[in-house]
């Protein structure tokens, strides 16, 4: 086991740390504490990872940057002005950062982490404000944020993302997702598993969903580019958009918000439409029962206030 808690003093095998000095002459002889304020501090280190890895990161504020990368080495850059005070660990496979509690501390107690990993390592990060950003291709993903973005390129097994406030941008998931915001947008471009989508008050909106996928927001627009699976859609007062879907079960349930679902042409669509104020209209023309094994769309859309409208894709 590797651990570092004071990169500051001398260097040790493969850790390095510089820092610029206060500037002004110090007073000889003086049992005082210093009260001039902490100049940032960069800290480096280097582990011997040949295998993916799992990785722990933990910050307050400043940022979290992850990539993985076609790597045997493990890198691990902390900046900040109690970037001295992180405790960096490896152990048998896992690596752990984690910056010192807030509490006790005074200034800027921003970190920004710099982390370079192999390629489908496991990564779980905390953090409050800081932002997390996650490049290149890991196996599993576990964030969760009180106010920070996160963003996401490409997970190949389950992931889970919890932000309080802040945005999600993913570019592709091909395990199983759980996304969940409380008030931030959520933007996805693959979709390849079973996925399931919530935020209060932002928008939601998915360029290729080809596994079942469950999105819900309070008061966000939803929309979907191309459905290739079943859709569940649940939205309080936002509109509701699937601009293609090539099969599958499509459920909308809105309160007051539009709903409209594109299906290409010549695919049969079985509906059962409801709305109390709102209207429904269709532009598709009939082409009967589907032939066994082709493809199909059903349409279950329910709003109170809202319109329905189907259209050819």
């Amino acid at each position: 086991m590797s651990t570092w808690t004071c990169p500051a003093c001398p260097s040790v095998a493969t850790s390095r740390s510089a820092g610029s000095a206060a500037t002004g002459a110090s007073q000889a002889g003086s049992d005082l504490p210093s009260l001039r304020p902490r100049s940032n501090l960069m800290t480096d280190f280097t582990f011997d990872t040949p295998e993916p890895v799992q990785l722990y990161v933990e910050n307050g504020s400043g940022g979290i940057d992850v990539t993985a990368a076609d790597v045997a080495q493990t890198e691990v850059r902390i900046e900040g002005k109690h970037a001295d005070q992180v405790q960096v660990v490896h152990d048998r496979g896992h690596v752990s950062v984690i910056a010192p509690k807030t509490r006790g501390l005074f200034g800027d107690q921003k970190l920004d982490m710099d982390i370079v990993v192999p390629t489908d390592s496991s990564v779980v990060a905390k953090s409050g404000s800081a932002d997390v950003r996650v490049s290149g291709q890991v196996a599993a993903v576990k964030v969760k944020s009180g106010s920070g973005d996160v963003s996401l390129e490409r997970v190949t097994g389950s992931g889970s993302i919890d932000t309080g406030s802040g945005d999600v941008a993913l570019v592709e998931a091909a395990g199983e997702l759980r996304v969940r915001s409380g008030s931030g947008d959520i933007a996805a471009e693959i979709l390849a598993a079973a996925t399931s989508i919530s935020t209060g008050s932002g928008d939601i909106r998915v360029e290729r969903a080809a596994g079942p996928v469950v999105v819900k927001t309070g008061s966000g627009d939803l929309d979907i580019a191309h459905a290739e699976a079943d859709v569940t859609m649940t939205t309080g007062s936002g509109d509701t958009l699937i601009r293609q879907a090539s099969r599958g079960r499509i459920t909308s349930k809105g309160a007051s918000g539009d709903v409209r679902i594109g299906v290409p042409v010549g695919t049969p669509v079985w509906t059962d439409i409801s709305t109390v104020t709102g209207t429904v209209s269709s532009g598709l023309e009939g082409v009967g029962e589907p032939e066994p094994g082709a493809d199909f769309v059903e349409v279950r859309a329910n709003t109170v206030s809202g319109d329905v409208h189907l259209v050819p894709a």
